[in-house]
């Protein structure tokens, strides 16, 4: 649990610099961070490929920065309940995750592209539109699909629902969802959440497959 601890405490400690900044108003500070902390086009084109990572570390709003902790803790909970599952496998799962997340928003284009204004200096004068990715969810993901991976009848529980859900249900109707509203322009990046939900799956079969799950479940029946 204390690499899920430390993905959870990184994110709070970002969520908090961004939220010292806006309130603030430190334009240099904001500049910093757009330019270190979200994924974008231009960020990428200007050599700063760790925002593939920094950017799954951002949260500008509390609904959002809260959502995806709640659900990380969850996923991660699961993960570190399996015997063998250490440290190294959510921290590589994490990160490569979040490097899955962003490239698939960067490279579809029909996808979600959520558009925020840049504001520099003190009176806010200098404007300028700026697609940019942030947040956790394709991280999410990821730790969602090994999870279910690894234990597919976990019982999940959901806000009013009473009874409990297996997890490989609640993952897939998230990505059920993410299909069906990738080209919604909803300003959700669909793609991101799928992105790191297939990182997640081949994170697991990969590294994970050993250590039981879907993999041992599947070798079981062939062998009857």
């Amino acid at each position: 649990m204390r690499a899920v601890y430390l993905i959870i405490g990184l994110n709070t400690a970002m969520f908090g610099l961004w939220q010292y900044a806006l309130a603030k108003r430190d334009s240099k500070l904001l500049q910093k961070l757009h330019n270190n902390a979200t994924c974008s086009w231009e960020n990428v084109r200007a050599g700063r490929y760790w925002t593939l990572v920094t950017s799954a570390f951002t949260h500008t709003e509390l609904t959002h920065f809260a959502f995806n902790m709640v659900a990380f803790y969850a996923f991660g909970s699961i993960m570190a309940w399996v015997p063998g599952v250490a440290a190294v496998h959510v921290i590589s799962l994490s990160v490569g995750s979040a490097i899955a997340g962003s490239v698939s928003w960067l490279y579809y284009p029909k996808g979600a592209n959520p558009t925020r204004d840049r504001r520099w200096g003190s009176n806010a004068t200098q404007v300028r539109q700026v697609n940019v990715a942030q947040g956790a969810s394709g991280m999410v993901m990821g730790a969602a699909a090994t999870a279910a991976c690894l234990m597919p009848f976990a019982p999940m529980y959901l806000m009013l629902i009473p009874v409990p859900i297996p997890l490989w249900v609640v993952t897939g109707l998230y990505a059920a969802m993410d299909i069906w509203y990738l080209d919604s322009g909803d300003k959700v990046g669909h793609a991101a959440h799928l992105g790191g939900s297939i990182y997640g799956a081949l994170f697991y079969l990969a590294y994970l497959r050993g250590y039981g799950g879907i993999w041992q479940m599947a070798r079981r029946r062939l062998r009857r």
